[in-house]
């Protein structure tokens, strides 16, 4: 009797679960891949104080979307970061954001742990900026983007899932000011973040 109930348990909660993925329902992920991170490293030579460099760096990744059909979903990821390192007297900071129209798919398998696969091209754009010495620089480039990963979503519950996950990036970038300037980029990543399913 006991077993019979505990399977009658599984086969509801995974219908609950599944059914979160299903068409017409959507997801917003707005902490997958929240970063922040701060250090300092000093620099000495024969006991002697070289001075230090200070970074910080920030990124957050926003996306929501829409199921088109059972367990893919069809929307929006956004990338935002920002690296700032201080030496001294000198400021370095690089702000890139992407925005990339995505594809989201949910392997259709039971229990509360569900890989996941995602793909995206897009819009990404990169501002450098420098002051040193009261002279400011600044460069800016653009271009494509395309982002593809995967991983897996373990759902807490019927409208929250835990997601872990590697994802890769690849850019290609022209400077705004010379075009003949092309910036080539290829970046992993790994991320963990909170989705919400309604």
């Amino acid at each position: 009797m006991n077993k019979f109930f505990l399977l009658a348990f599984l086969l509801v909660t995974t219908n609950v679960i599944l059914a979160q993925t299903e068409q017409g329902k959507y997801v917003v992920s707005g902490a997958t891949g929240l970063q922040f991170i701060s250090s300092n490293i000093e620099y000495e030579y024969d006991g002697q104080s070289l001075g230090d460099i200070t970074q910080t760096s920030f990124s957050f990744l926003p996306s929501i979307g829409y199921f088109v059909v059972d367990n893919l979903a069809i929307g929006l990821a956004a990338n935002f970061t920002s690296v700032t390192q201080k030496d001294l007297g000198a400021k370095f900071t690089i702000k890139s954001t992407m925005i990339l129209p995505s594809a989201l798919y949910y392997f259709p398998v039971s229990g509360n742990l569900r890989p996941i696969v995602q793909v995206g091209a897009g819009f990404m754009s990169i501002v450098s900026e420098e002051d040193y010495d009261y002279q400011s620089y600044k460069d800016e480039a653009s271009g494509l983007a395309v982002n593809f990963g995967g991983g897996a979503a373990y759902f807490i519950n019927e409208f929250v899932s835990l997601n872990f996950g590697l994802s890769y990036t690849m850019a290609n970038l022209k400077d705004s000011d010379d075009s003949d300037s092309v910036q080539k980029q290829g970046n992993f990543a790994g991320n963990v973040g909170l989705s919400v399913y309604f």
